[in-house]
């Protein structure tokens, strides 16, 4: 299936600017050294990961069989509720 450059340049966009979501966050982790910081950074460098790990697909179809939608939905659902979890902490 071809992908077209708008998705590509969408994607690349989204990834880089979670990476400077995660930056951020790791930072004021770094400031701060609480179990709070410390659980939405842990989430949003799950966020962060899986955007990097799910670059390939884009220029190869042969990973789109290693994730489907579903393990998508898991992967962002377990990144919420580390940041969920951080987020009602004290």
């Amino acid at each position: 299936m071809p992908i077209g450059i708008l998705n590509i340049v969408v994607r690349i966009a989204l990834v880089l600017l979670t990476a400077f979501l995660f930056v951020l966050v790791l930072l004021a982790y770094l400031r701060l050294k609480n179990r709070k910081m410390s659980l939405i950074s842990v989430g949003f460098g799950i966020f962060f990961a899986h955007a990097l790990v799910s670059i390939p697909e884009l220029f190869n179809s042969a990973y789109d069989i290693l994730f489907e939608d579903s393990i998508h939905l898991l992967i962002n659902l377990i990144a919420l509720v580390f940041i969920l979890l951080g987020t009602l902490k004290d």
